[in-house]
């Protein structure tokens, strides 16, 4: 193995937020950056992030950024810390294990009883997902035995989130407590990140989640989130207040073809995290299982030819993406190589026909006219709505595929090799057309069209096999290298572009699958998985 040095920065922190509820105080949230020690003010406390609860210790635990994701461990404290409602144990004379946090993490600080809750007890979210600059409303429950939630209704919890139902859901008082049930919604209930069939008795401090509106239940009231949810213009989108769609947690991966077919293992050990407003390439040679990963984070575990088995946890939007697919589904763009289109209808039509399937009934007619008027602007679609789909190029109608995506809750986009069988301009162009939006001006000769998807802080992921064409368009690349220990897949990089060059010591990404490829390359794949394991350890 070659021991020379690799010149490699490690990303800087993610971005996180915490949400502190203490008694009777306001919502607190905090920007995590990094590490950060949480405890009681007191004046010889130390900590970052102060509390005023009395069963709070001064140095109570530490919040941890470590291989590229936030970690919490307690400090030995005398009341302790409960995640999800398990008791963080001691480890040894410094603390707990640290414990990963993913989107919408619940910490608390509690005595042993959870559902008695001490007066002084605190509430912690965590979230990749929340905005620092969301505003928060307080609904008590004390109005009566039955109160509606939806979108913009006049009684009741009013929500201004697009993708809630106007009739989401109902909270009813049952004697000896409160349940919430879900009516019908198109976008489900979620309590404590788990989706709910029909009801739910609550608990004090229970998480729901209602399409992107969070609500935490205390007893005797709720505290939500007032959510903005019109179309982000392409460029408004500012990366520094980024936020983690997605986090991958990938074991293996095998696959079965056919009732009797032998498993055979195709990806292991894939870690890591897809963020708003990352156009990100999946770069790796022939066996790699590149397109395997992009099935997997996308639901498509099951088709004609075979069933993959997915061992590991795949979050999205701090949701279980498996067990929650049914609803999450409709949060994933997948974007086909060659879409089907009606070449007479307009660029407009076919994202109203669109609007009205996903939008259903219950949306007025001005409400989805807005909605796609928003998503024609923001995708600089508006010099061609008019047009028919057949006239228009390649990249452009991939653009609107995007957009016909976009008119619903979309979180991220996935390209399977958009620009395969074009030739270099046509390569260009099209991958242009995916990641960059132009102006009315520069639409003439359509060449420089697409980053919709993450300039308005949705991501997109893409294979191809031309990566140099447009290599800085990508913010990040993920490269997978098979091994030839288990012959399977592995990462092999993650990372910003800069960074992936001096890591496999190439000058073109093109060249690293070279470096990387075992047949007809220099066959160093397991030389790089390693280095890269090394390197995210520090």
């Amino acid at each position: 193995m070659d021991n020379k040095t690799v010149y490699y920065a490690p990303l800087p922190p993610k971005p996180a937020t915490l949400l502190i509820l203490e008694k009777n105080r306001d919502v607190k949230v905090v920007r995590l950056n990094g590490d950060m020690r949480l405890g009681r003010k007191s004046p010889d406390s130390y900590s970052d992030i102060t509390l005023d609860s009395r069963i709070a210790s001064r140095n109570h635990g530490d919040f941890m950024f470590i291989d590229d994701a936030y970690y919490y461990k307690d400090n030995n404290s005398l009341n302790g810390t409960f995640i999800n409602g398990k008791k963080l144990e001691k480890y040894n004379e410094r603390g707990s294990k640290a414990v990963k946090l993913v989107d919408g993490d619940i910490i608390r600080i509690d005595c042993s009883q959870l559902d008695s809750p001490h007066n002084d007890a605190v509430e912690i979210i965590f979230s990749t997902t929340f905005s620092a600059d969301d505003r928060w409303q307080r609904y008590p429950l004390n109005s009566g035995y039955s109160i509606n939630i939806g979108r913009n209704i006049n009684d009741g919890i009013s929500l201004t989130d697009f993708m809630a139902s106007r009739n989401h859901a109902v909270l009813k008082f049952c004697g000896y407590g409160w349940k919430i049930v879900d009516n019908n919604s198109r976008n489900g209930v979620f309590v404590n990140k788990n989706h709910i069939e029909n009801e739910y008795f609550l608990r004090p401090f229970d998480v729901i989640r209602i399409a992107n509106t969070t609500l935490i239940f205390t007893g005797n009231e709720i505290i939500y989130n007032e959510v903005n949810s019109s179309v982000v213009k392409s460029g408004n989108f500012n990366y520094q207040n980024r936020s983690v769609i997605m986090n991958v947690n990938i074991d293996e991966v095998k696959a079965k073809r056919g009732t009797f077919g032998k498993k055979k293992t195709l990806l292991k050990n894939i870690n890591l995290d897809i963020e708003s407003g990352d156009f990100i390439l999946v770069l790796g040679g022939a066996g790699a299982g590149k397109s395997t990963f992009i099935k997997a984070i996308t639901g498509q575990n099951h088709d004609t030819e075979q069933t993959l088995d997915i061992n590991g946890q795949i979050f999205l939007e701090g949701m279980n993406l498996y067990k929650n697919l049914k609803v999450l589904k409709h949060k994933i763009g997948i974007v086909p190589q060659y879409p089907d289109y009606r070449a007479n209808d307009t660029v407009y039509n076919t994202i109203m026909d669109s609007a009205k399937l996903q939008l259903s009934s219950e949306y007025s007619r001005q409400e989805i006219q807005q909605r796609v008027d928003d998503v024609i602007e923001s995708m600089m679609l508006t010099s061609i709505k008019d047009s028919m789909l057949g006239i228009i190029s390649g990249g452009q109608r991939k653009r609107v595929q995007v957009a016909i995506k976009s008119v619903g809750d979309i979180s991220f986009f996935t390209f399977d090799e958009p620009d395969a069988g074009l030739d270099v301009a046509g390569r260009v162009d099209q991958i242009k057309q995916i990641t960059k939006p132009i102006t009315p001006e520069q639409s003439i000769d359509n060449s420089q069209e697409l980053k919709y998807c993450t300039d308005s802080g949705k991501a997109g992921l893409m294979i191809s096999h031309y990566p140099d064409d447009v290599a800085d368009m990508y913010k990040k690349v993920i490269v997978l290298a098979k091994s030839k220990v288990d012959d399977a897949g592995h990462l092999a990089y993650y990372g910003d572009i800069p960074n992936a060059l001096s890591f496999f010591g190439v000058k073109k990404l093109s060249e690293i699958v070279l470096e990387i490829n075992y047949e007809g390359g220099k066959g160093r794949g397991d030389e790089f998985i390693q280095k890269f394991e090394m390197t995210r350890r520090g």
